[in-house]
């Protein structure tokens, strides 16, 4: 079963003990890249041109919460190797890399891509010896052209998250996105919105790479997708050697899923061992039969959340699966989730907009859209998907058992708080008319041209200037 304009997309899922640290999206979300801005990958995209349907476009970006007063201090490194890493096998590890490397540090670098297949794979890699397929310099807009295009520059950071809100909801000092039903939480302001975006007015470096769809499938078109930041090794034999810092292929995965001690651990890692090494972080979903003797199920979970009063504005999102949607797989999170890359189907669409994605029974968002609505629509799922062990006499309030369940016992001060994060379906930030639009509400309106990025927030005061939101 599929509908249109979702994904099986993932949000807050891990067990209370590991969220000692989370940040928004992977802004700033490990040790390593704390100390390290130019490597901290924010947000990776990858989908069909929808200008040219043999192309496919892939983004990363990096440089996080970068200040519009100091725009001119924000470049890439040139002791990093920035990789896109493509496999086409389906054996989650790479065919293809499209690796960029910059000459000098500082807004006057110039990137040099590079695209084949690579020499070696896995959490150390060496740049290829062919001769760059093209070059970028930073901040110029490539003429669009036969081949791979490239931009490397300053953009607005598309990720719209109330990350503020959500903090407050974890640490217990807020209940919901939205005051509703005695729960504390943000009141509705005179547009309709109650939620803020804490990234509004932020700008960050963004690499931007269109290259021949027809380089990066296999016998099929289904390509796995990740992005990784590597730092050089000194080699004894001269060699570009670098080893993996940073990786990101779905979005808010290892942000919200991975303990904080253990971020650089999975930052580290390669997706071919994900399923072997981090599927205990992730909880079981529910199915269409009970799994708990209280009819713990799928269509009990929707009928518990109206009842709750939450799946109609002004107090929640509505519904986004039906009561009857078919799962028979308490993995089905898992699948979705691990490994980490992002699944694209070359052959699949040609527009950047999340309108025309599917939830599948796989649960795969088809790549990642710059405009997809990174966190309403996995608030949605979710509460209607994740296995709760909650109070006796709700459905999931018997036995645990075997069962990998978030745990409510003492609704609606659950001992895992984000079973209140996930409640309401949506964080209220694009007007309430708009929220079963699953359009991320961006300060900047998305440009219909590659890079496709809006273009980075202008100095303080100079036209087109965006003011951070203020907090409610």
């Amino acid at each position: 079963m599929s509908i249109a304009g979702g994904t099986f997309a993932y949000m807050t899922l891990a067990p209370a003990k590991h969220m000692t640290k989370v940040l928004g999206s992977d802004h700033r979300e490990a040790p390593t890249v704390d100390a390290l801005p130019e490597g901290d990958l924010t947000d990776v995209y990858s989908f069909v041109d929808p200008l040219d349907a043999t192309k496919v476009d892939l983004i990363m970006n990096v440089n996080p919460f970068a200040l519009p007063g100091e725009s001119g201090s924000y470049a890439f490194s040139p002791d990093l190797l920035y990789q896109f890493k493509i496999d086409n096998t389906g054996d989650a590890k790479e065919d293809v890399v499209v690796q960029v490397k910059f000459d000098q540090p500082g807004q006057a670098q110039t990137a040099s891509i590079y695209m084949g297949t690579p020499t070696t794979t896995g959490a150390r890699n060496t740049l290829l010896t062919s001769a760059p397929v093209t070059t970028a310099k930073f901040g110029v807009i490539p003429a669009a052209g036969a081949g791979v295009t490239a931009f490397v520059g300053l953009r607005d950071d598309a990720f719209v998250f109330d990350f503020a809100q959500f903090t407050r909801i974890l640490n217990g000092s807020q209940d919901l996105f939205r005051a509703a039903a005695g729960l504390r939480g943000r009141p509705v302001r005179a547009d309709g919105t109650s939620g803020v975006d804490i990234f509004a007015g932020f700008n960050l470096t963004s690499i931007a790479v269109q290259v021949p769809k027809s380089a990066l499938r296999g016998a099929g078109p289904m390509v796995n997708i990740w992005a990784t930041v590597s730092s050089l090794v000194p080699s004894r034999h001269g060699q570009n050697t670098y080893t993996q810092i940073e990786r990101q292929g779905q979005q808010a995965v290892s942000t919200i899923f991975v303990p904080a001690a253990m971020r650089d651990q999975f930052n580290f890692a390669i997706p071919e061992n994900d399923v072997a090494n981090f599927s205990s972080l992730i909880p079981d979903a529910l199915t269409t039969t009970d799994n708990d003797g209280t009819n713990n199920t799928i269509a009990s979970r929707a009928s518990l959340l109206t009842s709750l009063g939450v799946t109609a504005l002004p107090n929640g999102a509505p519904l986004l699966l039906p009561a009857t949607f078919g799962n028979t797989s308490k993995d089905l999170l898992r699948i979705a989730l691990l490994p980490d890359v992002q699944r694209l189907n070359v052959d699949e669409g040609s527009a950047t907009t999340s309108a025309n994605l599917d939830i599948g029974v796989a649960g795969l968002q088809n790549g990642r859209p710059v405009d997809f609505s990174t966190i309403d629509l996995p608030l949605q799922l979710l509460r209607q998907l994740a296995d709760v062990h909650f109070p006796a006499g709700v459905p999931g309030g018997g036995p645990v058992g075997s069962r990998a369940a978030l745990v409510c016992l003492g609704f609606p001060q659950c001992e895992d708080r984000r079973v209140l994060v996930v409640l309401q379906g949506t964080q209220f930030i694009t007007p309430d008319a708009q929220i079963t639009q699953y359009l991320d509400g961006n300060d900047y309106p998305f440009p219909g041209t590659f890079p496709y990025l809006a273009p980075p927030h202008p100095l303080p005061g100079a036209t087109g200037t965006i003011n951070f939101p203020p907090q409610q």
